[in-house]
């Protein structure tokens, strides 16, 4: 067993060392109806690969979960009717296609903890195992970068939508998973790309500078 453990993080950290432009991303968002992810539940999620400078649109994919619940305001906030919501498909079976995709890609997400908690949380309640190679935060990249430029940040400048204006990125639809799954795979590459210009830069590099 500890082997098996030892192999697998050194066939991680093998890949985490390669130019970042190598390894393949995943970009996700979540909708839920509250921030709990111990109470609350996944409404829908939306993601798209990228494979640098690239992303992938036409291996996007996007799934509402069916439910018999009345329509919450959580529910409408995210642009989801009860038509929606009744036509959806089970959870574990979105669940099971994100899990094949999260394989051996780093999953990358605006406020990451948040979306990757739920997701862990789901995923162990229908034993599913999904691994994905690390987790990269935009917000938290965000943060840091401005922080290195003032001392304080005001209210809202950390928003997906205020992120991506800084970077002169077009306004696009809010509070839909796969919108703002693509909203975020943008904004990465925005990001980075500032960040990292011609320079050769791994994976594992800019790992550290969203945390």
């Amino acid at each position: 067993m500890k082997v098996g453990l030892i192999r697998d993080k050194w066939q991680r950290w093998q890949l985490l060392r390669q130019d970042w432009q190598q390894v393949p991303w995943l970009a996700l968002d979540l909708e839920t109806n509250g921030l709990d992810p111990t109470n609350d539940a996944i409404l829908a999620a939306g993601w798209v690969p990228l494979k640098p400078p690239r992303i992938r649109l036409f291996e996007a994919d996007y799934g509402v979960v069916k439910s018999t619940t009345l329509l919450s305001q959580s529910a409408v906030i995210h642009q989801l009717s009860s038509k929606d919501i009744a036509a959806g498909e089970p959870l574990e079976r979105i669940l099971k296609r994100l899990a094949r995709q999260l394989e051996g890609a780093i999953l990358v997400a605006h406020h990451a903890p948040f979306d990757w908690q739920f997701l862990q949380k789901s995923f162990a309640e229908y034993g599913i195992k999904a691994n994905p190679l690390a987790v990269f935060d935009t917000l938290k990249f965000e943060q840091r970068r401005l922080q290195r430029q003032k001392d304080w940040l005001e209210k809202g400048e950390l928003t997906l939508a205020a992120c991506r204006e800084r970077y002169d990125l077009v306004k696009t639809k809010q509070h839909h998973a796969l919108s703002d799954a693509v909203a975020c795979a943008e904004l990465f590459l925005a990001q980075v790309y500032q960040a990292t210009g011609s320079q050769k830069t791994s994976a594992a590099q800019l790992l550290q500078l969203a945390k």
